[in-house]
């Protein structure tokens, strides 16, 4: 059986990172293709079909245009859209430049980055930012999109 117990915390941390770098092609092919066809991505007449079905937002309502005008270089934009798509990049990044830091230098970053805790938080960004935008859309009529 695996113990993951006796693996050392170095190790872990570099595991976490080769996560991360993989993660960082994703995000710049991402990025790339909101830059290059966002435009026609968002603006396709296609929404979220949880919005359409019920007449409520979900928690990833408004995920890719704020991932558009992030690409973008629209912070505030992308945050009203969705604020967990610009909180969790800011995570990612602080969690890589901490760990490169770490690892390639005279162990300068933190090595217990709390990265399961700021998921955490950013669960309950997407989960808070879903019930505010539902107790304005049903009770007083007000929408962002």
């Amino acid at each position: 059986m695996y113990d993951r117990a006796k693996r050392h915390p170095e190790q872990i941390i570099e595991e976490w990172y080769l996560v991360g770098k993989i993660v960082l092609v994703l995000l710049l092919a991402a990025f790339a293709l909101m830059w290059w066809k966002g435009d026609a991505i968002i603006g396709r007449e296609h929404g979220c079909m949880v919005r359409d079905a019920l007449n409520v937002y979900c928690a990833g309502c408004g995920g890719t245009r704020a991932f558009y005008y992030l690409a973008h270089g629209r912070l505030w934009q992308s945050f009203l859209y969705n604020p967990f798509v610009p909180y969790m990049v800011i995570v990612y990044f602080a969690f890589m430049i901490n760990t490169f830091l770490y690892i390639h230098t005279e162990k300068v970053g933190i090595c217990r980055f709390p990265i399961v805790g700021l998921i955490y938080i950013g669960v309950g960004v997407l989960i808070g930012q879903c019930i505010i935008r539902n107790i304005l859309f049903l009770g007083f009529g007000l929408t962002i999109f």
